[in-house]
């Protein structure tokens, strides 16, 4: 049984925090990139440090996560933020 993906909408940026997301930064997913992604990578040396935050669409989305780096991968109209 092929389960079919439909498309849903996902915030688009790169090095961005969650106060500058706007109507500019959505995307539609394709049948190709069929999740929304989200990706932190933490920089400082504690929980107080800087982070690099990415969102996009992905078709090989896999959640990871370690002290350094986390990545979410979600299947519904932006659920990335």
């Amino acid at each position: 049984m092929k389960i079919e993906c439909g498309i849903i909408q996902c915030y688009s940026c790169s090095d961005c925090g969650d106060s500058i997301l706007t109507n500019e930064n959505i995307i539609q997913t394709t049948k190709d990139e069929d999740q929304c992604i989200k990706t932190i990578i933490k920089t400082g040396i504690n929980s107080e440090g800087q982070k690099t935050i990415n969102r996009g669409a992905s078709s090989q989305c896999r959640p990871y996560s370690s002290e350094l780096i986390s990545i979410d991968c979600c299947q519904s109209d932006f659920c990335n933020k």
